[in-house]
């Protein structure tokens, strides 16, 4: 049997909040076979952290769109299957903030021809990014000084 193009779409999610888009520095997707350990896809989430009034305004309906909306971040691949196939999608971000970087994966299977796409498969990502404000890194600081902190705290 011929090998049979199959789409997906991956997105990342923050927890609570929005899609995890080019501004944090995306995210990392790859996508394996599960028994083989062989990628079958890999690449970067990019684009946009997408509507607001979708994702966080508007309860969510079974089967309706909340992340597919024009200039969304994702992660498009299509993979050549001959047989239903057991996947292992890992997702990790925010790139651009390594300190705050998260995993996330789910295993699935993937069915020849049956694409995964609209808002595709949604892997959520918890944690904050911590940008400290001051002191700066280059400020000498003594023992027994007494120190205010400042940061700024932001969901992924």
């Amino acid at each position: 049997m011929e090998p049979v193009p199959t789409k997906i779409t991956v997105r990342a999610l923050s927890c609570d909040a929005k899609i995890i888009g080019t501004l944090v520095g995306g995210c990392r997707v790859r996508v394996t076979h599960r028994d083989s350990g062989e990628i079958l896809a890999q690449g970067l989430h990019l684009g946009g952290s997408g509507s607001t009034e979708r994702i966080l305004e508007q309860p969510p309906q079974r089967y309706g769109m909340r992340f597919d909306s024009e200039g969304t971040a994702r992660f498009r691949a299509e993979i050549p299957l001959r047989d239903a196939t057991p996947v292992e999608i890992v997702v990790e971000g925010p790139l651009a903030h390594p300190h705050a970087l998260q995993k996330a994966s789910l295993s699935t299977w993937l069915i020849p021809g049956q694409d995964v796409d609209g808002d595709g498969f949604v892997l959520q990502l918890h944690g904050f990014i911590v940008d400290l404000l001051t002191p700066h890194a280059t400020d000498v600081i003594r023992s027994q000084e007494e120190v205010h902190l400042q940061a700024g705290v932001r969901l992924l």
